[in-house]
């Protein structure tokens, strides 16, 4: 009997047993003189065998499949999760700055009330001092000194003018007194307001901690499930498929590979799609606003012609009206004054126009940073690459993405704030195709609302930026061509 050959493993090719022991039979069929000519019942014993040999690869495929489907969600999932971390950790990065604003407006509106306080006791010192010069020279008396001691109308004169501005200096005195000290307690409400903002930003940055933290350890906990999960699905994988699991995880390796690739491409895709859209948006708001401009042009024009005519129509009339006097003038005294004429009414002003009102905007920012500005920061990104990511951290050893931006872009002269939001409202914004060195890449959930930005990072051209990641990855030099890209910056 014929022996077949050793077979070996093909690593790219998903070979199942039922497979094999169908092409077994056919060659031990064809070696075996017997087999030649099978009867009626070995015929029908084959096409079960077969039959059974089809099912059983029909099974495997539908469970790898099956299999292949679920390594493919694990990898999604852990994305998702790593975003919600990264949401979580910027809106504790926008608490904080919140409060750092509180706290500088508290600090300014106290320096305020203590000038204020100042000012009040200034004012009441000055009071004081007129109080006492009153006494001093009798004021006590109610004004009756100034008519007992006069000697004569000119000094009853003289002394009422003097009581009258000594009484005026005193209400002066008590007005500014009052003034001053109603000035200080609105500045005290506004110092007790600003309190109470600073505590709710406080306690605004302890929950979005909590959150963030929260937040993480559940991610934390799904990356260590999520791997045991690929671990066993590679595993039967390759059971699935006869092959070995190092043959399996090279295979997911290289899909892994080829997921993240069509995810760039998608990525490039949407923003061409999206700059597509900005330029048509903006070509059509350039044409309204040519349309605009040429309807009030012309409602000007317009105005100034009706202008016209009125100061035309009103000379005519007085040009008339005086020759109607004239000839009245020149009429015998007995003969009957002319018919009163009345002037034509004058029209009433054209309303002045408006110019167009505009719908609300993103936020415009603006670029204050130079090429060796860029430079610097991007030298400074490129030092750091390597340390791990810690939320929250700005430096030296450890960085978040907003953190890390901030700390580069300061070595280039330009302050941001650690919250990536707040450096897209601040920069200029730039189309994706327009990218330059240093520029600022973000990614949101929501590509309609900046707001819902929760990562950046630093571009150094070429499709590629430094950044921070996320919890448990190092500062690393990545593509920024991922489906969540929302949009660039210069600062």
């Amino acid at each position: 009997m014929a022996t077949a050959a050793p077979r070996r493993a093909r690593p790219w090719v998903g070979c199942c047993s039922g497979v094999a022991a169908v092409a077994l039979t056919a060659s031990l069929l064809a070696a075996s003189p017997v087999a030649a000519a099978p009867s009626a019942d070995g015929a029908g014993d084959l096409g079960n065998a077969v039959q059974r040999s089809r099912s059983r690869v029909a099974r495997t495929s539908d469970e790898v499949g099956r299999i292949e489907a679920r390594l493919s969600g694990s990898a999604a999932r852990s994305a998702r999760l790593g975003a919600d971390v990264g949401r979580a950790v910027e809106q504790y990065n926008g608490a904080r700055v919140r409060l750092i604003q509180a706290r500088q407006e508290r600090s300014a509106a106290l320096r305020e009330a203590e000038l204020a306080r100042l000012r009040v006791g200034r004012a009441r010192i000055e009071l004081g001092r007129f109080a006492a010069d009153a006494y001093r020279t009798g004021g006590d008396l109610g004004g009756w000194s100034v008519i007992l001691v006069a000697g004569g109308p000119r000094d009853l004169i003289s002394g009422t003018a003097a009581l009258a501005s000594i009484g005026d200096k005193r209400q002066r005195a008590l007005d500014d007194v009052r003034a001053a000290q109603a000035y200080a307690n609105s500045l005290e409400r506004r110092a007790t307001q600003m309190l109470d903002r600073q505590r709710a930003a406080a306690a605004r940055v302890s929950r979005s901690r909590a959150q963030a933290q929260g937040r993480l350890v559940a991610h934390q906990q799904a990356v260590v499930a999520i791997s045991a999960q690929r671990t066993r699905l590679i595993r039967s994988l390759a059971s699935a498929r006869n092959t070995t699991v190092r043959l399996e995880r090279r295979r997911q390796v290289a899909l892994d590979q080829e997921r993240a690739a069509a995810a760039q491409r998608a990525a490039r895709a949407q923003a061409r799609a999206i700059e597509a859209a900005n330029r048509a948006a903006a070509a059509r708001s350039a044409r309204e606003a040519r349309a605009a401009q040429d309807a009030l042009t012309t409602r000007l024009a317009e105005t100034a012609r009706a202008a016209e005519e009125t100061r035309a129509a009103e000379a005519a009339a007085r040009q008339q009206a005086d020759a109607q006097k004239q000839a009245d003038a020149q009429k015998p005294p007995d003969a009957a004054p002319g018919a009163a004429r009345s002037e034509p009414p004058t029209p009433a002003p054209a309303p002045a126009p408006t110019a167009p009102s505009t719908g609300g905007a993103a936020p415009g920012g603006s670029s204050a940073g130079t090429a060796s500005g860029a430079d610097a920061a991007i030298a400074f990104a490129r030092a750091q690459v390597g340390k791990p990511y810690r939320w929250g951290a700005d430096g030296p050893e450890s960085f978040d993405c907003s953190g890390l931006t901030m700390r580069a872009w300061q070595q280039g002269s330009v302050a941001l704030p650690h919250y990536s939001v707040a450096q897209y409202q601040r920069a200029q914004k730039v189309p994706v195709s327009e990218l330059q060195r240093g520029d600022l890449v973000f990614f949101g959930s929501n590509p309609d609302d900046y707001r819902s930005i929760y990562h950046v990072g630093l571009y150094i051209g070429g499709g590629q930026m430094i950044e921070a990641p996320y919890t448990g990855e190092n500062v690393r030099v990545s593509s920024i061509w991922r489906t969540s890209l929302l949009g660039a910056a210069r600062p």
